[in-house]
């Protein structure tokens, strides 16, 4: 049960925006006049418009694909344990996700087919076989999981960005912050210099009681599509319960056939 907890989340990836240059200037401009009461009021307003068309196109700007395959290096850290996989990740898009983990030696200790409204767990060593609902994942990392919402976090697409308004912004070395208010989550994302990538996504629970916070930071990304893919990820979420990942995507490709897909074995164990 312990493996499960660490890998299930593994695959937590990232966001990827598009925007241009030229406005991030005119953000920068914008935010230095004050020569006026007329030109400061037009700067709030225009300045605020071009902050939330950055966020619109975030929210919006989607990896578009048929299928993934995916190659992970995970080193994870809990509270109780740390341990280091490859993870082999499989997807039809908006139907099915297949995720091989593989320890040391390259054994195979857990296999997992997640679907729309379910979750097949398989353990080769053991032989055993475990049917869940897809709610369990959120069970396990305490963070409201659909399944398009964990198919956007493997394929870098944002994730908990609808019905979000913006809150604040500041520029700071030539980095964009937003703070935005969701119905879940309080949300700063960092653009870099130019808007075209997620540098990082910190994410705070709204309800205190729950103290659940997660905090993603990207990096050597890549252009796919128009978007830009992460190679590297850095995740820790926080809460009642503590887990560190570094993620290293060491193969990918997209529209391609799928290369790590697995045949449930019969009977299983169902729960």
């Amino acid at each position: 049960m312990k493996l499960i907890k660490g890998t299930l989340f593994i695959l937590v990836i990232f966001l990827a925006a598009c925007t241009n240059v030229k406005k991030v200037q005119v953000i920068q401009d914008a935010l230095s006049k004050s020569d006026s009461a007329y030109h400061t009021k037009e700067v709030v307003i225009d300045s605020a418009v071009i902050i939330n068309e950055i966020v619109e196109k975030i929210a919006s700007h989607k990896l578009d694909f048929v299928t993934m395959n995916a190659k992970f290096k995970v080193d994870y850290e809990s509270e109780k344990n740390a341990d280091a996989y490859i993870a082999n990740v499989s997807i039809t898009k908006d139907t099915a996700m297949y995720i091989t983990i593989r320890g040391a030696m390259g054994v195979i200790g857990l296999k997992a087919l997640i679907k729309k409204d379910s979750v097949v767990l398989v353990f080769p060593l053991s032989k055993k076989i475990d049917r869940r609902p897809l709610s369990y994942l959120q069970e396990v990392v305490k963070i409201p999981f659909t399944f398009k919402t964990l198919q956007d976090l493997i394929v870098g697409n944002p994730i908990f960005m609808d019905s979000t308004k913006v809150t604040s912004f500041k520029k700071t070395e030539e980095k964009l912050q937003v703070s935005l208010l969701g119905v879940l989550f309080k949300n700063l994302i960092v653009l870099n210099e130019d808007n075209t990538k997620v540098l990082n996504l910190k994410l705070d629970d709204i309800d205190i009681d729950q103290h659940r916070t997660c905090d993603i930071s990207y990096s050597q990304h890549t252009p796919v599509f128009e978007t830009q893919f992460p190679l590297y990820r850095d995740i820790s979420i926080g809460g009642k319960s503590k887990l560190v990942i570094h993620m290293e995507v060491k193969e990918y490709n997209f529209n391609e056939p799928l290369k790590y897909t697995f045949a449930i074995p019969r009977p299983g164990k169902r729960r």
